[in-house]
């Protein structure tokens, strides 16, 4: 694959920005809070990428990034509500991965 272009580029801005965006708000509201929900918005950009494999790695950040999140988020659910929120949100994010990946034959 050759060199990006410039639409390319400003893709990965805007996916990197809006991921780090929605991390920043997941950061600053309580655990308890879906914000992750919004990690689908970088994820669905990533579809318009001509690299294929760049929703895995998106899907991938954002996995890692619940997951941080779920660690730093100030307290607001209880331990089992924060937990299985935290992992529908992977689920979901891994799910959509899936969809925006495979097109139908």
């Amino acid at each position: 694959m050759g060199a990006f272009t410039a639409e390319d580029r400003i893709l990965i801005l805007v996916i990197a920005a809006l991921t780090a965006g929605v991390f920043v708000l997941d950061l600053l509201t309580a655990s308890g809070i879906s914000i992750w929900a919004l990690y689908v918005l970088p994820l669905g950009l990533s579809r318009w990428f001509l690299f294929r494999q760049l929703t895995w790695v998106v899907a991938g950040t954002c996995t890692v990034l619940i997951i941080l999140g779920y660690f730093s988020s100030p307290p607001g659910a209880s331990f089992d509500v924060a937990v299985i929120n935290r992992s529908l949100g992977v689920l979901m994010v891994w799910i959509a991965a899936f969809f925006l990946r495979y097109d139908r034959a």
